[in-house]
């Protein structure tokens, strides 16, 4: 536990001791992050009393828009509002903000079929690392991890955080207990990407001890680490003349895109075979994992020069679901 400056070092010990054994390893981390920055601020803006008055907390917002997207500020004002509402709770003045209203811009790059089959040629043939110390079986694992993105639009983390245990082979399942929203769901996979992963895991010599992570790191007891994925990822996408400048502020291209491609791909899929979209959305949105239709409208956007064959099958749906999407052309 980080040590704090400001006069609530006993109250944010406090909060983030009840926060980590209440949230997900991720949600605890921008918790510390994110206060732990603004303690500092609150400290440099010169307060001394137990209290949270709304120049300071304005004063605060006002410098992440230096230097964040308005996305990220919205993000760290609601980490901080958790927070004050613990304080006021607690009896002590404060002012708690609104979180800044956010127009949803993000256009996620989404691969092109000659696109994904470069990147799987590239992940196929990686070369045995040098480094004395490096994971001799990544060039094995990397690919696997790849495919499970794409034929299941899984997150990154819930998917290294699988066990062997957790596959059901006769049934062609993966269930997924560490996921972002808190909810277990269980992810049904293609028969030849079942068939794939039984080889891998057979390959790798994990059949036998249920409690091994499917993608195991360096180190005992651990797993492949998102850094080291997504590192490989980017080099791959560099290699093969993929890579594209990120836009200030913007994800760019990331292992995300391929749950996107996922989540557009399944959509269209469904609509060509005939599947109304008013059947086939929720069913999507639970599989992503999504709590609601909210959280799985992100996923239907994408620029129509990027995947021009797909948009007669959205324009229509878009409009008259989610009006205040409009098609990036």
């Amino acid at each position: 536990m980080k040590e704090f400056l400001s006069p609530f070092q006993e109250e944010l010990t406090d909060f983030l001791a009840m926060r980590k054994k209440t949230v997900g390893a991720e949600t605890y981390a921008g918790d510390c992050r994110i206060l732990g920055s603004f303690d500092r601020f609150f400290t440099a803006y010169g307060c001394m009393e137990k209290s949270v008055s709304e120049d300071v907390v304005n004063a605060w917002i006002q410098s992440l828009f230096a230097s964040n997207a308005r996305k990220t500020v919205a993000d760290k004002v609601g980490y901080l509002r958790n927070f004050l509402k613990y304080l006021q709770y607690c009896g002590v003045p404060v002012f708690i903000p609104r979180v800044p209203k956010v127009a949803e811009s993000y256009i996620p790059y989404i691969f092109s079929e000659d696109e994904i089959e470069r990147i799987f040629a590239a992940a196929d043939t990686l070369p045995l690392p040098k480094a004395p110390n490096a994971n001799v079986l990544f060039q094995v694992k990397f690919p696997m991890i790849l495919r499970m993105l794409y034929g299941c639009g899984f997150r990154i983390g819930e998917l290294l955080q699988v066990r062997v245990g957790d596959i059901d082979f006769e049934r062609g399942t993966v269930l997924l207990k560490n996921t972002k929203n808190k909810k277990q769901r269980l992810v049904p996979m293609h028969d030849s990407l079942s068939s794939m992963l039984c080889q891998y895991c057979t390959a790798m010599e994990l059949t036998q001890n249920c409690d091994t992570f499917l993608f195991p790191g360096r180190l005992p007891g651990q797993h492949l680490t998102h850094s080291a994925v997504s590192q490989c990822f980017m080099a791959i996408l560099k290699a093969t003349g993929i890579y594209q400048e990120p836009q200030p502020h913007t994800r760019g291209q990331c292992l995300h895109n391929l749950r996107h491609l996922f989540a557009i791909k399944s959509f269209a899929q469904a609509e060509q075979a005939g599947r109304s979209a008013e059947n086939s959305i929720p069913y999507l949105s639970v599989f992503l994992g999504h709590y609601d239709m909210d959280g799985t409208e992100k996923y239907l956007k994408f620029s129509s020069d990027m995947f021009p064959e797909y948009t007669a099958l959205f324009e229509d749906y878009a409009a008259s679901v989610f009006p205040e999407v409009a098609y990036e052309t």
